[in-house]
């Protein structure tokens, strides 16, 4: 964590000294930045997934909840993400319609859980 600590440093300094020659420069340094970060996380994702499948295992829990739950995660972060760099760039209006049809795209891709809940309390109400 020190390492990406170090690196968010020197971006902010490297944006800094970017946007004062052209904003477009700073922005574009911010997008590098991000995907290589962003790279950096998905590089340690490997060692989640496998504590999760091992949660799974040991509960029983069926692996498409699993890949509900994961899908889910990568939305949010992947959201989170784009709505910081457009917010970043002073797009606040497309930020906000971004986390909007994130937070839809996470309610979509949930709806087997919701309706497995439903089934199993419809079962538990007979």
């Amino acid at each position: 964590m020190i390492k990406i600590a170090v690196l968010g440093i020197s971006i902010i300094f490297l944006t800094m000294m970017a946007g004062s020659i052209k904003r477009e420069y700073a922005i574009a340094v911010t997008v590098g930045a991000t995907v290589l970060l962003a790279l950096y996380g998905v590089s340690s994702l490997k060692s989640i997934i496998e504590r999760i499948e091992e949660l799974q295992e040991s509960i029983g829990v069926g692996e498409e909840y699993l890949t509900i739950l994961l899908k889910m995660v990568g939305i949010a972060y992947l959201t989170q993400l784009v709505v910081s760099i457009c917010r970043d760039a002073g797009n606040g209006a497309v930020a906000a319609q971004i986390n909007m049809v994130g937070k839809i795209s996470m309610l979509l891709v949930s709806f087997p859980v919701l309706e497995a809940l439903l089934k199993t309390v419809g079962e538990m109400l007979r």
